[in-house]
């Protein structure tokens, strides 16, 4: 991760890892940063007001990495922007978006870099697998079917890896119509064409779906690589939410920390969901919310 190791003749990838007071993660993830194979390295870590010393223990641990200070208000599309501009800056050839909780071999970055060079891939992310359960899915990849309750899901989510169709393991790129933000690979002339995560309207959830169905709409292929997984240090009971009370639900659909935060999910059914197909969706994710009440 040194400059003096980069190697001026492959791409430069700039990792932007935005974190808030987790600096034993933050610390694991530089560790393994540090590790990769891939010699045109730059990690950037975009710190959100933390009160725990991370931005003094990376300082200390991780001299060659740059610590951007963020704003509490910022959450993790703001942050991120404050990273990827960073990362453009320097002149980056392409942004790795990823965050501090992920676990990834040290070959992670070499590959994903190979798989978009040999494809031509100006987005590529990668499978994301349950740290505590290394065989069952996460994502690998998001879709959206408008006029059913298919949307922004994650593909295969808790599948095992065996139970996984022997076309889809086996191939090196799949397309996809989103991703997590969580470890995908994206060349500098998506951001440079369409902008940066939209801060304003999807300030923490969404806004990496977002970027990725703006991309497609403007003309980028996106995709999602099984070849490569990344492991998640995260729970199901993480992304539960209160609904069960009028307190509750008034965080769960007002708060942008929330993955139900009205305003994200509105942003996205209107600017993307087909004028024929608005009425039977609102109809079917309606469904979707009751079933999620009950």
């Amino acid at each position: 991760m040194s400059d003096a190791g980069v190697d001026p003749t492959r791409p430069m990838v700039v990792a932007v890892v935005p974190t808030r007071n987790r600096q034993a993660l933050t610390l694991r993830f530089l560790e393994q940063m540090a590790g990769q194979t891939y010699a045109a390295l730059k990690v950037v870590v975009v710190d959100a007001n933390s009160s725990d010393g991370t931005p003094m223990a990376v300082a200390q641990q991780f001299p060659t990495v740059a610590v951007l200070a963020a704003r509490d208000r910022d959450f993790w599309a703001g942050a991120t922007n404050r990273g990827v501009r960073h990362a453009l800056a320097l002149g980056a050839d392409y942004i790795l978006t990823i965050n501090d909780d992920a676990v990834v071999a040290p070959d992670h970055v070499e590959r994903l870099v190979a798989l978009a060079q040999r494809h031509q891939c100006p987005i590529l992310g990668n499978q994301i697998n349950y740290l505590a359960d290394r065989d069952r899915l996460w994502s690998l990849g998001t879709y959206t079917a408008w006029g059913s309750q298919d949307f922004l899901r994650l593909a295969y989510n808790d599948c095992l890896q065996s139970q996984l169709p022997a076309s889809v393991a086996q191939a090196e790129v799949l397309p996809t119509d989103a991703l997590p933000g969580n470890g995908v690979l994206i060349h500098h002339q998506v951001y440079r064409r369409i902008g940066l995560y939209n801060a304003r309207w999807l300030p923490h959830y969404h806004a990496d779906s977002e970027l990725i169905m703006r991309a497609v709409c403007r003309g980028f292929r996106a995709y999602v690589t099984p070849q490569v997984i990344l492991y998640n240090d995260f729970s199901v009971q993480q992304k539960q939410l209160p609904l069960q009370s009028l307190r509750g639900m008034a965080y769960s659909l007002g708060h942008p920390k929330s993955h139900l935060y009205g305003p994200a999910l509105g942003y996205i059914f209107t600017r993307y969901c087909p004028l024929a197909q608005k009425w039977s969706t609102l109809r079917a994710l309606a469904q979707r919310f009751w079933r999620m009440l009950r």
